[in-house]
């Protein structure tokens, strides 16, 4: 069906390449040894340096399937005392990956044991906005990675979604993002593997009122995105990948639609995409 968005659509840098599935390499190898890091950095009063270690544990954690681990990230969680917005923030977003980690795995354990699940924080299923990405030198994006691009869950975690009930359907299961230049101007638009962005998984410049689409993961639970606008000056898009997509009903077919005129300075503030079907654009 034709498109009715006034966005004209097009993938316009042949620099592109689809994004891939986290690698095996992407959960910590030793989350216990992390978080004695985690508890060394939090005595000596660098809480920075704390939350990036408590978040590759959390990777970690969730890889091996260690509901207790995990929970125990949320007690050290709360010993931080956050002294500014940035330490604050990124206590936050560690918070909120942990316990969608620990929501996959109470999902993961019924369907092992044919259990009803019951959700245990059922206000993070509402498609609504939550606290803002944290993004710095010291510090790496912390939504899920799970929450966040080259921390998300390894593949033998997304191999394990595979089976879970059908509202995630199969790891390998992808969706189309589709991102629409409104601001007036033309843009570049780079997907971020990391919080320098430094490594990338897709690079479009887009001149005003155009689009482009990329396949991404229906499990991400955020996909970070930088937005360069003339002059130098860079904003940052935090995409909930996943919560936009339980929004679409599920369906692989759901176009996940962000205006980058929500990009935020940096860190940003996350976004949740609005869900279209190609036969109702």
């Amino acid at each position: 069906m034709t498109s009715t968005l006034a966005a004209k659509s097009a993938r316009v840098c042949d620099r592109s390449v689809p994004k891939a599935l986290p690698s095996f390499h992407a959960v910590a190898r030793n989350p216990d040894r992390d978080l004695a890091d985690a508890r060394a950095a939090i005595d000596r009063g660098d809480e920075r340096a704390a939350l990036k270690r408590l978040d590759k544990a959390r990777r970690g954690y969730a890889g091996n399937h260690d509901a207790a681990g995990l929970e125990h990230l949320l007690v050290l969680a709360d010993v931080l005392e956050g002294p500014d917005e940035r330490t604050r923030i990124g206590r936050e977003n560690l918070v909120y990956a942990v316990k969608q980690n620990l929501r996959l795995e109470s999902r993961r354990r019924a369907h092992v044991t044919g259990e009803p699940w019951q959700d245990p924080y059922p206000d993070l299923a509402a498609p609504t906005e939550h606290t803002g990405i944290h993004i710095g030198r010291g510090l790496k994006l912390v939504i899920g990675a799970a929450t966040l691009l080259g921390v998300l869950a390894a593949a033998i975690y997304v191999a394990i979604l595979a089976v879970l009930a059908g509202l995630l359907g199969s790891s390998s299961t992808q969706t189309t993002l589709r991102l629409v230049n409104d601001t007036g101007q033309a843009v570049q638009v780079r997907g971020c593997d990391d919080s320098s962005c430094e490594m990338t998984w897709m690079h479009a410049n887009l001149d005003r009122g155009l689009s482009t689409e990329r396949q991404v993961p229906v499990d991400d639970l955020v996909d970070l995105l930088q937005v360069a606008r003339p002059g130098g000056r860079r904003d940052c898009l935090p995409v909930r990948v996943h919560d936009g997509y339980l929004r679409g009903g599920s369906d692989p077919s759901v176009v996940l639609v962000v205006k980058l005129s929500r990009a935020t300075p940096c860190p940003g503030r996350t976004v949740l995409p609005h869900p279209v079907f190609e036969t109702g654009l």
